[in-house]
């Protein structure tokens, strides 16, 4: 037992090593995300192409740090709510858990600023065709994962197999809440492209085999920007509410199933106990003996 307890401080004292480790390096890259954010919002930073690419070089150094500090994010949050259950009603609890939702904020919040600062580079007048090509890429992937949620069906028909279900979509929708922020910066960026963008920056940008007013051609750039952008909004909003009503039913039927299986266990329960009744019985050619 005492083993045990010098193992679990020593979890404990590791846990907030390494959280103050985490929220150090946390400091470091809000501080690079305001300093990229303030170069991006200056005037006319997007007529200067070296300038953007430079950004541009930076912000994927931060976005690298962000995705390489991802699991350790998610590694502290589950570890620090385990060990906030242990100490539940303590002063410590309570420390530790406004700890917890300071991190979580500042994480969330670094995440965001880090999307609108590729949203507002992105948006420069020579993207379109980048935002074109990410448009049609988020199309693919929503396809792709709509086939794959299609093959999760139909629901199995014993509990092992629907709680297996339940795992797999589970995990497919962890992944859509990650592929989240990243459909939703794609759209406001070619928001934001649309909007600040004036029609001779865009016709400039559209290359057609035949002649085209200046104004056609800007409209067709746009057109075509708006209309895969509002795709990709369809498609990701049916996305979802097929998986929510898949897994309502995964729920329906887990729910069914453990009502079942408990109901065989209580009767397996009394066919035992009726089995050790009948066992300690006399038999009867004893009784017609006596």
């Amino acid at each position: 037992r005492e083993a045990a307890l010098e193992a679990a401080l020593r979890l404990l004292q590791q846990f907030y090593l390494d959280l103050e480790k985490f929220l150090a390096w946390l400091t470091e890259a809000e501080t690079t995300a305001n300093v990229l954010q303030d170069a991006t919002r200056k005037e006319r930073i997007l007529e200067d192409a070296q300038g953007v690419r430079e950004l541009m070089k930076q912000w994927q150094e931060l976005q690298k740090e962000i995705e390489t500090h991802t699991d350790i994010f998610h590694s502290l949050d589950e570890n620090g709510q385990k060990i906030l259950r242990s100490l539940e009603g303590s002063d410590d609890a309570t420390l530790l858990h406004r700890r917890l939702d300071n991190m979580n904020f500042r994480w969330s919040e670094l995440r965001k600023k880090s999307l609108n600062i590729r949203s507002h580079l992105e948006a420069s007048s020579d993207q379109w065709r980048r935002l074109h090509l990410s448009l049609q890429e988020l199309l693919a992937w929503l396809q792709l994962k709509e086939d794959e949620l299609k093959r999760q069906a139909p629901i199995g028909g014993d509990l092992p197999t629907v709680q297996k279900q339940n795992d797999i979509h589970r995990a497919f929708r962890r992944e859509l809440k990650t592929k989240e922020p990243v459909i939703l910066s794609a759209l406001e960026t070619v928001r934001i492209f649309l909007a600040e963008q004036p029609l001779e920056g865009l016709e400039k940008l559209y290359q057609e085999p035949r002649e085209l007013p200046p104004e056609e051609k800007a409209q067709n750039v746009s057109r075509l920007l708006r209309r895969q952008a509002d795709e990709v909004k369809t498609e990701w909003d049916k996305l979802n509410q097929l998986s929510s009503d898949w897994q309502k039913k995964i729920d329906e039927a887990l729910e069914r199933l453990q009502e079942l299986q408990e109901a065989m266990d209580d009767l397996d329960l009394k066919l035992r106990q009726a089995e050790a009744i009948k066992g300690s019985w006399q038999p009867v050619g004893d009784l017609l003996i006596a």
